[in-house]
């Protein structure tokens, strides 16, 4: 082969792998043009005739770093705290580009504040927020942002989470001046049938400890349902997670202790994950450490296996481990939801201009259904990095972008929507799951979820470089031998 030959050849393998890289591997940044109004991008195109024509060409202020596109859409909630004072509370659909769905503004419907929100099997969003001196369940159709039902717990006050347990059941938190308690209240029947009160557990949990907040001295945040007829439960002002058996009333097991900072710190939203053989672990938003935490029980003894802190991480309130392996925080006072790998990259990020509460991402289970750290073999302690660090300008853009918001409340586009009516039709406004054989079985349509770093699916755009770059140097050999 000459020089002449050889330089076709190495020209030829680089132009194939330059074509099959940059499709595959092309991110988005902020400011850049496919980070636009609710028409921009792939994600967009589809529907962008379907909003007014301002917000279409409007740039988006609100997109980060986008390195890796999520495979759908993120529900993003807003509190309605803005530094010391009020303003509205929303929740967003958010495009895995990062340009936004539509704007359900619950402030306009008369709420206060507003925590978090799960995808229920039958279509619905169900959403904890509230109304002064009481606590609201929302359920929210998807497709239009309408409420499809609203429910006031006159007896329960500032609940910040709410699951629904089957058969008409709800479980919430009540943090009540001197009630303080996790519930379970029947939506059919209209009463509570379960009560679990912190003052007749007073060893563990004496009005002398915890918080600044009178009477509601434990501040107690969040349940989940992590097996059958055990919650987990957030009890924030003493710095603990505990799982208490419904049956019995007792407290299986405790991660952490009052003022033990060094464990957690006034944390929000802690989520279960079965480990290996079984171990429990826990996925925790360690919010006044600054720092997303996951400990691991053995022998009855906890281990932090996995620790992420750093680019500008400031009081997160909730964390879910995805599918792909990465892990979804909501950073309430860094005014964002970032995806971040194992690993600590961002590779998705989305601002908003005041404090964010939950995020989910459509397609997902609520909560975490993803591995735990020890199953990625990503242990130990990653800082946080890629974020692209909004000042207070850019963040006050995004305010303005999001409140001056008029292309609908609309916050699943129709590819993404799931559940089913028991005649096979999308929603429906009943508690449970219809489907087409008459069975009631809870379905939930996932959207496959998107290759992440520590998934075979990573290794596609790898495969087409070795194929295109085969193919080059087919090409190039035969150039070379007709020369010959």
């Amino acid at each position: 082969m000459t020089g002449r030959d050889a330089r076709t050849a190495l020209v030829a393998a680089i132009l194939a792998v330059l074509l099959t890289v940059g499709p595959a591997s092309a991110g988005v940044g902020a400011g850049t043009t496919d980070a636009v109004g609710p028409g921009a991008g792939t994600a967009g195109a589809a529907t962008a005739g379907t909003y007014p024509a301002k917000m279409a060409q409007t740039p988006n202020p609100c997109v980060g770093t986008i390195s890796q596109r999520p495979s759908a859409t993120t529900l993003v909630t807003i509190q309605g705290a803005r530094g010391g004072g009020k303003t509205a509370s929303l929740m967003l659909g958010v495009r895995p580009n990062g340009s936004v769905v539509g704007v359900h503004n619950d402030t306009a419907a008369g709420r206060w504040w507003q925590y978090d929100v799960d995808p229920m099997p039958n279509g619905d969003l169900l959403v904890a927020t509230t109304e002064p001196g009481i606590s609201v369940v929302e359920r929210v159709d998807p497709a239009t942002g309408e409420h499809e039902s609203v429910e006031r717990l006159e007896n329960v006050e500032d609940a910040h989470d709410v699951d629904y347990l089957g058969d008409g059941e709800y479980v919430t938190v009540d943090k009540g001046d001197g009630r303080n308690r996790v519930v379970v209240y029947n939506s059919t029947s209209e009463e509570m049938v379960w009560k679990w009160r912190f003052d007749e557990y007073a060893d563990r949990f004496p009005q002398s400890g915890g918080g600044p907040y009178g009477e509601d001295w434990t501040h107690v945040n969040d349940v989940d349902e992590i097996g059958d007829g055990v919650f987990l439960v957030s009890v924030r002002n003493f710095d603990q997670v505990i799982a208490i058996d419904r049956g019995t009333k007792e407290v299986l097991w405790t991660l952490g202790e009052d003022d033990d900072y060094d464990v957690l710190n006034e944390q929000h939203n802690p989520d279960y994950i079965e480990g290996e053989n079984g171990t429990d672990t826990v996925l925790v938003a360690d919010s006044m450490n600054d720092r997303v935490v996951e400990y691991a029980r053995e022998d009855g003894e906890w281990t932090r296996t996995w620790t992420l802190r750093g680019g500008g991480l400031s009081e997160p309130r909730d964390a879910d481990r995805l599918p792909n392996g990465n892990t979804l925080v909501t950073d309430r006072r860094g005014h964002r939801v970032v995806e971040v790998t194992p690993r600590g990259e961002v590779v998705w990020e989305f601002y908003t201009p005041w404090q964010p509460y939950d995020a989910e991402r459509v397609g997902t289970d609520r909560g975490s259904e993803g591995p735990t750290m020890r199953q990625l073999r990503a242990d130990g302690t990653h800082r946080m990095q890629g974020s692209a660090g909004y000042d207070t300008e850019r963040i006050e853009s995004c305010y303005a972008y999001l409140t001056g918001w008029d292309g609908g409340s609309r916050l699943v586009p129709d590819d993404e929507l799931w559940g089913t009516a028991g005649n096979g039709t999308p929603g429906s406004t009943d508690g449970s799951v219809g489907t087409a054989d008459g069975s009631t079985e809870p379905t939930l349509t996932t959207v496959p979820p998107r290759s992440g770093p520590f998934s075979p699916g990573r290794l596609t755009p790898l495969l087409g470089v070795g194929l295109a770059a085969a193919v080059a140097a087919v090409v190039a050999g035969f150039v070379v031998w007709r020369r010959r």
